[in-house]
């Protein structure tokens, strides 16, 4: 009935995981161990990160391919073998102007879902911590839909059957929030609309920046590391300007003046090491995302849910109704958890549901299909000869 398929260069998406986590571990230990809570400049070291990371990648990728022709040129000239080149540079349908258009674009959509989720949904009283990416799943349906309507890819029956359960799954996940959440007159329901509103403009963002890229991918054919390195220059540019017409820098001075100088010494060691992480953490997910597809990045974003609602839980961080813990509301939202991500696994196919003909448009099956026929081929051929 169920099956779990691997997938090619399934490395990368392990490794996004990975990256995903340990930025994740260290936003925590900012926020709770330092006292440094969420901030605009975490988008700027962001945007710094994207940008180191795609200037290092893009010169590293540049050196390694003019050694390899440089190798195979010797080679060549040696054996007296010459190397058939095509000097037509490939066509893009999009001129330079709007390729650069569009990277910014990407910067000032990552930008804004960044700068709702850090400054401004923490800004909701009682408003629970993990609301937001347990309503991940709207990456995948947003994602999917852009992918549907703009680059006009198909959605087979497996992919609808999981987008509708995701989508139940998240209609029950605010139904609960509005049954626990505590509604007084610091956070009343037109405030919680707006919270759930905000959420929802962070998620399309993010899911409309993978599609761009995706598009620039695969139809313009831009390197993966030279777009973070401009979506990186661009959102530096513009958290920049932000940063200094809302004063946050003045942020690190009130720290400096409050705190004691060895922990000063260490947040500005963990924003350092937080730029690292943000690198490597986007430079993974924009490999994912051309390997694979926005679908299969937005998995990661809340792949591990189920894990950190049991970790937030026993903590006594979430799930408070009325200051307390309530176990009814984790259950549920645990369940409705693992059920958004066992579909976003079948809708990306990695797991592969063998009933009611799911299973029949996927790649695992079709391929399964294809070698069948190709078997008998070479029977049939074998019996010819």
């Amino acid at each position: 009935m169920i099956k779990f398929v691997s997938r090619p260069n399934i490395i990368y998406l392990v490794q996004l995981i990975i990256w995903n986590v340990l930025r994740k571990i260290e936003k925590t230990i900012i926020s709770e161990v330092f006292d440094f809570g969420s901030s605009t400049i975490f988008s700027l070291l962001m945007f710094i990160g994207e940008f180191l990371a795609g200037l290092i990648l893009t010169r590293y990728q540049n050196k390694f391919l003019n050694t390899r022709s440089s190798t195979l040129t010797n080679t060549s000239t040696k054996t007296t073998i010459n190397l058939i080149q095509n000097q037509n540079e490939i066509t893009r349908p999009d001129n330079v102007f709007i390729l650069y258009i569009l990277l910014f674009i990407t910067a000032f959509y990552d930008f804004v879902e960044f700068t709702l989720s850090v400054s401004y949904l923490g800004k909701f009283y009682n408003i629970s911590g993990s609301l937001e990416s347990r309503l991940g799943g709207i990456l995948t349906i947003s994602a999917a839909l852009f992918f549907y309507f703009l680059l006009k890819f198909q959605i087979f029956k497996h992919q609808f059957f999981s987008l509708l359960t995701i989508g139940i799954c998240l209609i029950l996940v605010i139904i609960s929030e509005f049954i626990f959440q505590e509604i007084d007159i610091f956070l009343s329901y037109g405030k919680f609309v707006g919270a759930l509103f905000i959420i929802f403009l962070i998620h399309f963002f993010n899911s409309l920046l993978d599609s761009i890229e995706k598009y620039l991918f695969e139809y313009d054919y831009f390197n993966p590391f030279k777009t973070l390195m401009w979506e990186g220059f661009f959102g530096t540019i513009i958290s920049l300007i932000y940063c200094f017409i809302d004063n946050y820098f003045n942020k690190l001075v009130i720290y400096y003046n409050n705190k004691s100088t060895g922990k000063f010494v260490g947040l500005i060691f963990l924003l350092f090491l937080y730029i690292i992480l943000c690198g490597g953490r986007n430079a993974f997910r924009v490999v994912t995302n051309k390997i694979y597809s926005p679908m299969v990045k937005s998995l990661t974003d809340y792949l591990l849910n189920p894990i950190y609602d049991i970790i937030e839980f026993s903590r006594g961080k979430d799930y408070l109704s009325f200051g307390k813990r309530n176990i009814g509301y984790f259950i549920i939202n645990l369940i409705l958890s693992l059920i958004i991500t066992i579909c976003g696994c079948v809708y990306n196919e990695f797991i592969v549901l063998f009933c009611c003909k799911l299973e029949y448009n996927t790649h695992h099956e079709i391929s399964q299909r294809a070698s069948i026929v190709l078997e008998d081929i070479d029977d049939n051929f074998d019996d010819d000869d």
